[in-house]
């Protein structure tokens, strides 16, 4: 996607301020050590000055007579991690952004003050609880060490000494509203909310919570998406969205067992990675996943074959569709995104909505394309301009005949503030400060308007016609599942499409940021031209030789199987239930995954699967040591094989899983252990055991894996994605807590 609106809150700095610094005893980094703490001295006093700046935003006053007049010509904005733009408004000078929406009256005229006030402070921090039924005992454990910041009742105070608002609980999305945001928390020397950001991010990298803005959670929240769904997230990076949808798809039972599964797409395979380093928290959970690298409004249909004839929808000339959730979250210019991106203000153009406009409507077009009968789709973008928002859907409702509704979703998150879409709007450019509309399409092609700028417009941009046809039938009103009404008739009045149904959030209602979001079902077909002929056919397709995807799962070998079950004395009921998912991406079969039976009947068994570019799917089960030369089981892994595994199991007692789980990464040699567990483990080959505590797990969260080398030794090794260290940390001194306890 252009902007990632989704995820509000620099997940890498986020990481970095968790981190651990290096320790005082290497003396090669002392000097860089002295270097980083300088260089936040440094920060610090800008930030100070920069308050002092800002304290005449804020009632206050200021010594110098020159300074003070200068203050009170400007604005200041909230300070972010980008800091090579202007960070001042001038009070005597309208921005293009705020010319152009007062036009628009996206507000009524009474707020617009109040809409600009919450534009020009910074967003608070938002987050949301995992719903998974597997992570509910850590979550009641997280807010139970997060007590004493979410219902702190003593008033706090944060550098400047203003009152910070109680945090606030989001109900809807299992989630809380903080009253600070991101820079404050991140910088402050407050020690409560330093502990309250060391806290988000130990949680957001074990998966417990999710950090996201409040309106990005919406059309997820309004979908209702469940277990058996087949869910496509067409623009998904960084992939907030489609956490919130892999949780849904897993809300009840064991990680990975839901039967539906969730295809998260992204063009660039760079933002692929990063999606995928989001999904990781949630552990087992992404076997149910497959991340996929595709041009959204090129995404391929996995019911077309290769090289057979298409079947139609019964009624539609269109191929039947594959998904019964769609999140259409389409790059957008992204100026709903102010609080968090204030740079905004100064590079901000109307233009740069007219240039998205074509590309966000054909990959809506896909999306509902793509939707079987009876689905659901949210079109939805962070940006206020009803150029990518009620125009893309007015235009999808025309084109597709009938075929698509918008629903009245007002009751799925009723808690939440929010205007109505808008049924009129106006088409304006600012060209060097010249502030030109264009009442009708045909205006804006008028030889006396530049060809670069003819280029951008289409008809589509503007509203439809407000008068229907005499003899067109009254628009029908009915009852759907997810919504109060359901609206239909695209030849009637933009009224009659149900315009007024799309969800527009704005700042001041709830102190979020910019959001449009709309739900649409798909009640038909599409209908499409006169079948085409034998000769368009065949027109069609001369010269055209489909490129092979790029990457692709394929089955493991059975010999490697059948020697991993041997080893780990798998039995009948593996072959039967496991066997059969598990995959890999290299012939040598470095490593083992286990895929979901909703993904591999989607994404690798159906008859147009070899269209899709996969990046990424599943639970890594087993991976290639090529130094130790074995197979060397997973954390991950083995949860998902232990009811199955009667082999290489091994009971250590406390002191000794103890002093396994000290020494992470490093070896401890068998010696140091008792002869009774020398004599057990020395029978075996070297390789992965499964280790659980002497006596019983006691409800602990055992067992796991510790690998024999060599060179006679057990090392623990726990793997994680870059960004997620502290995942394996935290469960560490979790279990080591736990020991300490019995």
């Amino acid at each position: 996607m252009e902007t990632s609106h989704d995820d509000g809150y620099g997940y890498d700095d986020d990481l970095a301020a968790g981190s651990h610094p290096p320790s005082r005893s290497s003396r090669s980094r002392s000097r860089s050590k002295t270097l980083v703490r300088a260089a936040k001295r440094r920060r610090a006093a800008a930030c100070a000055h920069q308050d002092a700046d800002a304290r005449v935003h804020d009632g206050e006053h200021t010594t110098t007579t020159t300074t003070t007049t200068n203050e009170k010509n400007s604005i200041v904005l909230p300070r972010t991690s980008a800091p090579w733009f202007s960070r001042t408004l001038r009070v005597d000078e309208e921005t293009p952004f705020e010319v152009y929406y007062k036009r628009q009256h996206i507000v009524r005229e009474e707020e617009w003050a109040e809409f600009l006030r919450y534009l020009r402070t910074p967003l608070p921090v938002t987050f949301r609880m995992n719903r998974m039924a597997s992570r509910r005992e850590e979550v009641k454990q997280a807010l139970d060490a997060s007590r004493t910041f979410l219902q702190n009742a003593r008033e706090t105070r944060d550098d400047r000494g203003r009152v910070i608002p109680p945090p606030t609980r989001l109900a809807w999305c299992d989630g809380w509203q903080l009253g600070v945001d991101k820079m404050s928390l991140k910088f402050s020397r407050n020690p409560m909310l330093r502990d309250l950001q060391r806290w988000l991010v130990k949680t957001n990298n074990t998966g417990v919570l999710t950090r996201q803005a409040v309106d990005s959670m919406v059309p997820a929240a309004i979908l209702q998406i469940e277990p058996h769904h087949r869910v496509l997230d067409l623009c998904a990076s960084p992939g907030s969205k489609t956490t919130q949808a892999l949780e849904a798809l897993n809300a009840n039972g064991a990680e990975g067992s839901a039967s539906g599964c969730v295809i998260a797409n992204d063009i660039n395979p760079m933002r692929c990675y990063f999606l995928v380093r989001r999904c990781s928290a949630l552990g087992n959970a992404t076997a149910n996943l497959m991340v996929t690298t595709h041009q959204a409004q090129w995404y391929p249909n996995v019911n077309v074959p290769v090289s057979d004839e298409v079947n139609a929808e019964s009624g539609g000339r269109y191929p039947e569709g594959s998904y019964d959730r769609i999140i259409c979250d389409v790059p957008c210019s992204g100026d709903g995104t102010l609080r968090k991106n204030p740079q905004i203000w100064s590079e901000w153009k109307p233009e740069f909505a007219m240039t998205l406009h074509k590309l966000q409507l054909h990959i809506a077009q896909r999306g509902a394309a793509l939707l079987k009968v009876g689905g659901y789709m949210v079109y939805s973008t962070c940006s206020f301009n009803p150029v990518e928002n009620e125009a893309v859907v007015a235009e999808l409702i025309k084109r597709c005949g009938g075929a698509i509704e918008i629903v009245d979703a007002s009751d799925r998150v009723p808690e939440l503030l929010r205007r109505p879409g808008l049924s009129t709007w106006r088409v304006v450019t600012m060209v060097e400060g010249d502030v030109v509309e264009y009442p009708k399409y045909e205006d804006s092609q008028k030889p006396s308007v530049p060809i670069g700028l003819k280029r951008k417009f289409a008809k589509s941009m503007w509203p439809q016609e407000q008068e229907a046809p005499k003899d067109a039938p009254p628009p029908q009103s009915r009852v759907g599942v997810l919504g109060k009404r359901i609206m239909r008739g695209p030849s009637a009045a933009s009224k009659s499409t149900g315009l007024e149904h799309c969800m527009r959030l704005v700042p001041h209602l709830q102190d979020m940021g910019g959001f449009f979001a709309v739900l649409l079902k798909k009640v038909a077909p599409i209908p499409g031209p006169k079948t085409a002929t034998n000769n368009d056919k065949a027109d069609a397709h001369s010269g055209y030789s489909r490129t092979a995807p790029k990457h692709s799962y394929s089955k493991v070998s059975i010999k490697l199987v059948k020697s991993l079950a041997k080893d780990f004395g798998l039995g009948e009921d593996f072959s039967k239930s496991i066997a059969k998912n598990l995959f890999s991406r290299s012939e040598q079969d470095k490593s083992v995954v286990y895929i979901a039976d909703g993904v591999k009947d989607h994404c690798i068994d159906s008859i147009g699967a070899e269209r899709m570019k996969c990046v990424w799917s599943g639970v890594k089960i087993w991976e290639k040591s090529e130094r130790d030369n074995f197979y060397m089981l997973t954390q991950d892994g083995m949860q998902i094989i232990e009811p199955f595994i009667t082999k290489r199991r091994v009971e250590l007692s406390r002191s000794e899983l103890k002093s396994v789980l000290n020494t992470l990464g490093r070896e401890v040699p068998l010696e140091t252990f008792a002869p009774a567990t020398r004599h057990a483990i020395r029978a075996l080959a070297p390789g992965s055991l499964v280790v659980s505590l002497k006596g019983g797990n006691r409800n602990l969260k055992l067992p796991i894996v510790i690998n024999y080398t060599d060179n006679d030794a057990l090392k623990l090794i726990w793997r994680y994605r870059k960004g997620l260290e502290q995942a394996p940390k935290v469960k560490i001194k979790s279990l080591l807590m736990a020991l300490d306890g019995i």
